[in-house]
Formats: structure tokens, sequence, C-alpha cells
């Protein structure tokens, strides 16, 4: 029975001790007294267990230090109205604050949301000299004030600022849009022909108003095969009886279809080449002879080059005679039809080709 009477004696000092380590917890030095006096009075009920008369003492000379200091926390507002306001100041200085972005959330929207708005931007990104930023943002006003005729400078600007660097590709796509301007027709040949230069052969490459194959690579030019055939062009317009030099097709390409596809600079750079068209081997049909800027592919040609020219597989016109004048060579799923097919058929197509000068 004393066992157990000691083991509860040893479980309610813990409990006092516990009481008093867990002033260090409590952050006011009142509630830390009254702690300290509820410590002493267990430690004393305890008697002479242990120490726990020495322990009794300990408790009381902490909770009078304690009762005797101040707490020192700042003292909570009894109203908001304890609350100090603010100066004059600092209060105008706010007011201006929500003023300016005000003011910015207005200007924002106005700035794009309003043609106004985005000419005065334009007109901005010009006056600091970003002329590719302008000229685009030119392009969407279309009819506002003098947006176009801004455009257009700002564009070649550009293109002048790509060219100095010799951005050619980046020049290019400037001129393009704008070739009658000034001289981005000359400046557009010019790009075009450097980058001509860099394409290796088999390589596809943008000239003019279309895409060639660079068939052929030579010092100082390079022979050019249109990526995609031109449909609905018939070798002659009438059923007679016609050479390469005599036909329609010869005409139309060294005519209407280079003015349509090419600038003058650009046309001042296609050579002008001796073509000489074979008589048909075996039917004995007659050929010609002629100097033409562009032409077309005779049949040792379309074998030659077939490689490339077999992504389009599409019909397409040679440029030697068939089994009569009537009649016309041309390629069928790579493969050169001699006997040809009647010279006003608009079904095959065309595929012109040329020799460039790259100098």
């Amino acid at each position: 029975m004393a066992e157990i009477n000691e083991a509860e004696l040893q479980l309610k000092y813990d409990g006092a001790k516990r009481l008093m380590n867990s002033v260090e917890c409590l952050k006011k030095n009142s509630d830390k007294a009254k702690t300290m006096e509820r410590a002493a009075k267990r430690f004393e009920a305890l008697g002479g267990f242990s120490d726990s008369a020495d322990m009794a003492t300990k408790c009381r000379a902490e909770a009078e230090k304690y009762s005797k200091t101040e707490d020192n926390l700042p003292p909570a507002p009894k109203n908001p109205m304890d609350i100090k306001k603010p100066s004059k100041l600092a209060t105008w200085l706010l007011r201006i604050a929500v003023f300016l972005v005000i003011v910015g959330i207005i200007g924002f929207f106005y700035t794009r949301k309003t043609d106004h708005g985005a000419y005065l931007r334009s007109s901005f990104y010009e006056n600091i000299g970003n002329h590719e930023k302008a000229y685009k943002m030119f392009l969407h006003l279309k009819d506002y004030k003098d947006s176009e005729k801004r455009y257009i400078n700002n564009r070649y600007k550009h293109g002048i600022e790509q060219f100095q660097k010799k951005n050619y590709e980046q020049a290019r796509n400037a001129f393009r849009e704008i070739r009658d301007y000034k001289d981005s027709g000359d400046k557009l040949a010019t790009c075009e022909i450097n980058l001509l230069k860099k394409t290796k052969k088999h390589g596809d490459i943008l000239f003019g108003e279309a895409h060639w194959i660079v068939a052929e690579k030579k010092k100082d030019k390079a022979f050019l095969i249109k990526t995609k055939p031109v449909a609905g062009i018939p070798y002659n317009e009438t059923d007679d009886k016609v050479t390469w030099e005599s036909c329609t097709m010869r005409e139309y390409l060294n005519s209407a279809y280079m003015n349509d596809t090419f600038t003058d600079a650009m046309k001042d750079k296609i050579i002008k080449t001796k073509v000489v068209v074979k008589d048909n081997k075996e039917f004995g049909t007659k050929g010609a002879t002629t100097k033409d800027k562009l032409f077309m592919l005779n049949e040792d040609q379309a074998y030659k080059y077939g490689e490339d020219l077999n992504i389009f597989m599409r019909d397409y016109w040679l440029i030697g005679p068939g089994e009569t004048q009537r009649e016309a060579q041309f390629v069928s799923y790579g493969q050169v039809k001699e006997a040809g097919y009647p010279v006003n058929d608009s079904y095959i197509n065309t595929r012109p080709c040329m020799w460039v000068n790259i100098k």
C-alpha cells in the first residue's frame, strides 16, 4: 500500500513541476505569477516528499518576482477611433496614385481599342526608329489618315535596314509587297540573287512570283526549273502545224508570263539563251533554233532532272515536236512521250525554265 501512495505522490510531484515549467509559454508576468502560486501550493500539499518543500519555496519566490514586474505589452486600442489617422500628405499621395492608375487604364484601352490611339502608337515606333513595328501597325489601320503611305515608307526603311545588314531573306520579305516603291524592285532582285547564290543544287528558291528548283549551278549562273507546273496553257492556241519558234507558248512565256512573274531588275538577270530544239529522232518532225529567256525542257533534260521534277506527278509539255507538227512531246508519270499530244490541248501543264546570272 505504501508503494502505491509513493507512486501517486510522484505523479502529483511531476504534475506540479510541469505546471511550474509552463510559465515559459506565457507572455504576461501577471499570468506567470499566478501560475507559480498554483505550483507552490501543489508542492506544499506533498509535504516532505522528495524536495517538494524546496520547490514550493522556489515557486513562491518566482511568483513574488513576477508580481512586481510590469508586463510591458502595448495596450490594444479601445475602438477604431484610437488608430492614428494618416497625414494630409499621405492622403494626397494616395489620391494621386489612384488617379494615375485610372489614367493609365484609360490610356491603355484608348491606344489599343481606337484607330487614333493605334495611330499614335504607330507614330511613336516610327519616331524611335522601330520601322518593323511601325509598318505592321500602320498596315492594320488601312485608310485611317495617312496610314497607308506611312506603312509603305516604314516597310521600305525596314527593308533597307535589313539589306544593309545583309539579312537578305528579311529584306526580301519587306520589299516584296512594295516592289513598285522607289528602288524596292531593284533591291528585291539583289536580295533574291544573293539568296540564289547560297542555295545548293536541288534546292528550292523563291525568285519573282514563283518557286524554282535549282537544277544546275555553274560559276556565274544557275539553271532554274519551275517547281509547280503552270496549268491550262496549250503549246499552241490553235490546231496548226507549228514549231517551238512559231508556237504561242514561246510568245506567252517570254512576254505575259515573264512580266507577271518578274520585276524589270529580275528580268535583266535572266540570260537570253540559245535554244536548240532537235528534230524528232523517231518521226523526223522539225525542231527549231531560237534565243529566249524562258523556254521548256527537252526530252534529255526531262530524264536528267527527273528526280527533282517528280515531286509533282503531272503531265507537262516538252519543247520538242511530236509525231507531226500538230503534236508536241510531253512527260507523263516521269516518262517522255515522243509521239506527243495535240498542241492545242490545255490539260497538259507547262514547266518554264531559264538560266539566271548570279554574278
